[in-house]
């Protein structure tokens, strides 16, 4: 790198990765022709060594396109040879872009920043890894974004609210001075663990989360307790969102039901004004209760201080979110007038002016808001989860699921060799158009630079387009289902080989899964699947 270029660091959830693990690199960018209804495989020369397989599969449009070689050298050469249909080679025009790659065993995501003098940073971009350890992610442009590197995973579930988005967090009665989000729907239900955070009652009433969901994201206020949270979540570590239908409708782009998951973080609450708080029905000298509102941030404690006295009372705070002051032994009965405190969960403290009374349902605003906040988490974004790694994907509101058709028979967890851990899938039964379907659920955005990846084998050895692939889902505007071009695939032999089949040339916008067919020619050996996963390059 010249020492003209700003610095670049490389930040892993974990910690920082060290460069020999990441690096930019020119793509080999491939254009050309391919007839419609073609499948090739991408084979590459190096120097005057013979040419190889690439295990990257095309499917011809009929017309132009353009295949991204990630991680490829970019001084090789590369050709199209035909798998099935079209003519047997075709030879493209070499461009590059670039991309950042490299290795990291057991690694989850890594963020890469630049800075040109050590303080102030830029985020490029965020890279998952692939199933094998190896980073890849192609970059666009050099315009930075923000980063998006999840810090929470969680399943979300969709609910109808109260009038008034009423809950446990007891906003209601002030409806009409909440924030924006609020009154518009975007409200989140906690599970008691999360909603009663740390141990202590309604920690996390009113505090503000963004997720980030399949098709957007959205930030939404905590305003109810949730006790549907279904097996998988908060047991298994996991996050759980019970979110009004507005919020659910931004993550799924449309739907207002069903199940999904998200990226999380907590934010400060996009609010106006300063920090509020109101007095509940039933307030006397001797026992009133107290709930703030309108709170940038977390509320910690609520405490009182009577006329004449140098003691701040701190209030204990109920499961529904009410701050009590109690008169008895040590606890005089309320003197007026009365200074209010209350601390963030950040520590930073907002004073009342003194207060000569309280009435039920009275409402006081404060002199200031909050502004203290912990330094915020990257922006989330919604991972993708294999396919298939060891069993099908089975997370509440991300799941597979595989239906075998016309005699084909599927095996989710068959011990037979392997390609890595300690099981994969069989398939058997293929041939004469019997096949598997792997369908999904919810259905998601083609991912920008996106590739099907999967590791196949056979039982006994197979010519080329015995065996395809079709990717269905529909368009981004409408609902009705549409099949992706099939892939034809390649010899296959008793030994793993892996397959990457790039999206945009095959599949539809919204993805709802794929089907692994027997071709013609009669029933086929078993076919063994194993490693597989929609993954960003």
């Amino acid at each position: 790198m010249s020492p003209a270029l700003p610095l670049l660091v490389v930040f892993g959830w974990a910690g920082i990765l060290h460069s020999q693990e990441l690096a930019i690199g020119r793509s080999p960018i491939l254009s050309a022709s391919l007839p419609a209804a073609s499948t090739c495989q991408v084979e590459m020369q190096q120097g005057a060594g013979p040419w190889t397989a690439t295990g990257v599969l095309v499917t011809g449009l009929g017309g132009p396109l353009s295949v991204r070689m990630d991680g490829r050298p970019p001084v090789a050469k590369y050709r199209f040879q035909r798998v099935a249909g079209g003519v047997a080679t075709v030879a493209p025009t070499l461009g590059h872009g670039m991309h950042l790659a490299g290795r990291q065993p057991g690694a989850a995501q890594v963020q890469v920043q630049s800075s040109p003098d050590l303080a102030a940073w830029n985020h490029h971009a965020l890279i998952f890894p692939g199933t094998d350890d190896r980073y890849l992610r192609a970059l666009a442009d050099s315009r930075a974004g923000p980063p998006d590197l999840p810090v929470g995973d969680a399943s979300v579930a969709a609910h109808d609210t109260l009038p008034n988005n009423q809950g446990s967090a007891g906003f209601g009665p002030v409806f009409d001075d909440m924030p924006e989000l609020f009154r518009n729907g975007f409200v989140a239900a906690l599970p008691p663990e999360h909603f009663h955070r740390g141990g202590q009652n309604a920690a996390g009433a009113g505090e503000c989360y963004e997720l980030a969901g399949p098709f957007g994201r959205t930030t939404v206020i905590v305003s109810d307790i949730s006790t549907t949270a279904p097996p998988g979540t908060v047991a298994a570590g996991r996050g759980f969102f019970d979110l009004g239908r507005t919020a659910y409708a931004a993550l799924s782009g449309g739907p207002r039901d069903g199940a999904q998951t998200s990226g999380f973080r907590l934010v400060p609450a996009p609010l106006t004004g300063n920090a509020k708080f109101f007095v509940l029905p039933g307030a006397s000298i001797y026992y009133t209760e107290l709930r703030p509102y309108n709170h940038r941030a977390g509320i910690d404690k609520i405490e009182l201080r009577n006329n004449g006295s140098s003691v701040w009372v701190n209030l204990p705070r109920t499961a529904y979110n009410a701050f009590v002051y109690q008169a008895g032994g040590s606890i005089q009965p309320m003197s007026f007038p009365v200074q209010v405190r209350i601390t963030s969960r950040f520590g930073e403290a907002i004073t009342f002016p003194a207060i000569s009374s309280m009435a039920d349902n009275q409402r006081f605003t404060g002199p200031a808001q909050f502004t203290t906040f912990s330094p915020l988490a990257p922006v989330p974004e919604r991972p993708l989860r294999p396919v298939y790694r060891e069993g099908l994907t089975f997370v509440p509101g991300d799941q597979w699921s595989a239906m075998p058709y016309g005699g084909a028979s599927f095996t989710a967890t068959a011990p037979t060799l392997p390609y890595r851990g300690e099981r994969c899938a069989r398939l058997g039964g293929l041939g004469n158009f019997g096949g598997v379907v792997f369908s999904g659920y919810p259905e998601f955005p083609r991912p920008e630079f996106g590739v099907l990846k999967l590791a196949v084998r056979a039982g006994t050895a197979l010519p080329a387009d015995r065996v395809g692939l079709i990717p269905y889902g529909r368009a981004a505007s409408t609902p009705a289902q549409i099949n992706g071009q099939l892939v034809h695939f390649p010899p296959l032999s008793p030994a793993w080989q892996v397959i990457e089949i790039p999206l945009e040339t095959s599949t539809p916008a919204v993805i709802w899964g794929f089907s692994i067919v027997g071709r013609i020619g009669g029933a086929l050996p078993d076919i063994w699947l194993d490693e597989v996963s929609f993954e960003r390059r």
